[in-house]
């Protein structure tokens, strides 16, 4: 755990150990509400990425406090449908060919990306079609949301390039801006899945020894960092906070040094992912259709 307080200036903590991060997901009092202007550092910090993980006027449900008015509504809503489309796509259905051929290497020159995207998108639109644009404009709002390069973040800023990202994907999942999340910014961890999927496939040793169920936990990749402020003060793991502190919750580092994989979908608090069934059910229905299982 790292602390940067300078009065005025920052107040960040940065949180690596599972059992602090689930203590921290589970508080009431350390929230999405982002209402706090001080300090600078802070205030810059959560306006730069709420000016990518918003529409319109309206923050990604990923972003969204707790008590938003809908979000734990809408979240659960989400998390059923999900839930009931694990079986088919567990099950390897043939819309999963294209990425099972990208696994084996049939098809070299084409991208996963879009292929991942397409996928996805179609859980929020039947008539989602991925293509290079859609996954540039993925990869432009991911870029945005990665530390440094705060020159290009701001040309893309001025010139819009960002928001025509977001328009773009928008269009595509009829305004759901959970659909957007899902395939601009949930949609890399994904993709590194299947990258590591690709790995142990072509690697024939290990390939035999994994079923569908194994190779897909060992494809999971939990977010860098997810975000949360304090509305009061406490203690997480021995040092104290303010109302005001952001907390940066890196959950893959928490993931890989512990080997806790709670961190992947934080299932059992409030802000679960809901795909937290999905995912996996995906990936193992892609290794099914790679190696007939």
């Amino acid at each position: 755990m790292e602390h940067k307080h300078i009065p005025g200036l920052v107040d960040v903590i940065k949180v690596d150990q599972p059992a602090d991060i689930l203590q921290i997901a589970r508080d009431d009092t350390l929230d999405r509400v982002f209402g706090s202007g001080k300090p600078l550092l802070n205030s810059l910090l959560v306006r730069r990425i709420l000016g990518v993980l918003s529409y319109n006027g309206h923050r990604f449900p990923t972003m969204s406090a707790r008590k938003a008015i809908g979000r734990e509504i809408q979240q659960d809503a989400l998390w059923k449908k999900l839930n009931t489309a694990a079986p088919n796509i567990r099950a390897a259905p043939a819309d999963l060919e294209p990425l099972a051929a990208w696994i084996r290497e049939s098809n070299p020159d084409v991208a996963v990306g879009p292929l991942v995207q397409q996928i996805i998108g179609r859980l929020f639109s039947p008539t989602f079609e991925a293509d290079d644009n859609t996954w540039a404009a993925a990869e432009v709002i991911a870029a945005s949301l990665a530390p440094g390069n705060a020159v290009r973040n701001l040309a893309w800023k001025v010139t819009g390039k960002v928001t025509r990202a977001k328009a773009l994907l928008a269009s595509m999942v009829g305004g759901d801006l959970a659909g957007v999340h899902a395939v601009s910014v949930a949609i890399h961890n994904v993709v590194r899945g299947l990258n590591q999927m690709r790995c142990l496939y072509l690697d024939t040793s290990v390939r035999q020894t994994l079923t569908p169920e194994t190779a897909s936990e060992r494809c999971l990749f939990a977010p860098g960092v997810v975000l949360r402020q304090a509305t009061s003060n406490g203690t997480v793991g021995g040092c104290p906070y303010a109302a005001g502190t952001l907390l940066l919750l890196e959950l893959e580092k928490a993931r890989q040094t512990s080997g806790d994989e709670s961190m992947i979908f934080l299932a059992d608090t409030w802000s679960r992912c809901p795909a937290e069934q999905w995912v996996p059910a995906m990936l193992e229905g892609v290794w099914r259709r790679v190696t007939n299982a």
